[in-house]
């Protein structure tokens, strides 16, 4: 027994959750496990009155952990973590357990099983939050200097953008060129530039700035330290190996158009291509597009 004061809050997610799941057992298998001192169920746990009502036990109980089983903490991760810092409990003391997503939408044509699968989640969580401690934000001191991988339309706009803050900027790109997928294709949607002046433009802005670096060629051949404090070996083709050390990357590698099997998605089939296929015929196409000696 870890000597811990833990609430344990059950949603029901307005039917969500409890048709599908059996609350009351879940409830019934761990209620009276070491360390917790409230075992409750609540339609909304995310309702204000619900957040009040976890507020006031935590006060009055003096619980020094919560467990909220709930929807997906993509909804509610920063709700329960504002309802322990209202109520005086460290926010990282707060456990959040998906039993929506993870059970009783997963396994909505069995109810027995999704509510053996709910108490194991529940004492997952329960077995969490008797390890957590008490966690404050630190202040580190960050070295100026982004390093943005890749030289495409994303990373040149981020560096111009970084650079307007007064950081110093390293792009680097793996190839000779800059632009990536852009310079590939034509007029682009819905402003109808062309894709190659596009990156023409950034690329006369970023040469008006003396605080952005770009390196073609280049790869990174090893990378140490921890945010705020990256130390980062390139290799390039001109230059050899350099080190630099930045406070932040930014991974802007863009993306590879799959390229299907044939016969995958219709792919070889007469008339069926992808989508830069395609996007190359419109640029070639001077008003008309011709395919296989056809129009």
């Amino acid at each position: 027994m870890s000597d811990r004061r833990l609430g344990i809050y059950i949603c029901s997610c307005g039917g969500n959750i409890s048709d599908y799941v059996d609350v009351g057992k879940i409830i019934d298998a761990i209620k009276d496990e070491p360390d917790i001192i409230v075992c409750k169920n609540t339609m909304f746990t995310c309702s204000d009155a619900a957040q009040q009502e976890i507020v006031n036990d935590i006060k009055e109980n003096n619980l020094d952990g919560i467990v909220v089983a709930s929807c997906s903490p993509k909804l509610h991760l920063f709700t329960f973590r504002d309802v322990a810092k209202r109520a005086g409990l460290n926010q990282y003391q707060y456990i959040h357990v998906n039993l929506r997503e993870q059970d009783s939408w997963a396994h909505t044509n069995d109810k027995k099983g999704a509510t053996e699968k709910g108490i194991r989640l529940l004492r997952a969580g329960i077995a969490k939050v008797r390890l957590t401690e008490p966690l404050y934000p630190l202040k580190v001191e960050t070295i100026p200097r982004v390093l943005v991988i890749g030289a495409g339309i994303a990373g040149l706009r981020a560096a111009i953008g970084l650079s307007e803050l007064g950081l110093e900027v390293h792009i680097i790109e793996k190839s000779s060129a800059v632009g990536g997928w852009l310079i590939k294709f034509g007029k682009i949607y819905s402003h109808n530039r062309i894709g190659k002046k596009i990156i023409e433009d950034l690329i006369v802005e970023i040469n008006k700035r003396d605080n952005i670096f770009l390196y073609t060629d280049t790869e990174i051949v090893e990378k140490s330290g921890s945010l705020g404090n990256f130390a980062i070996k390139l290799k390039t083709k001109d230059k050899g190996e350099l080190l630099i050390n930045v406070g932040a990357i930014i991974v802007a590698t863009g993306f590879e158009a799959y390229q299907p099997k044939a016969g995958e998605f219709g792919y070889g089939i007469d008339n069926v291509i992808t989508l830069p296929e395609f996007k190359e015929l419109i640029d070639k196409s001077n008003g008309k597009i011709f395919y296989n000696n056809k129009e």
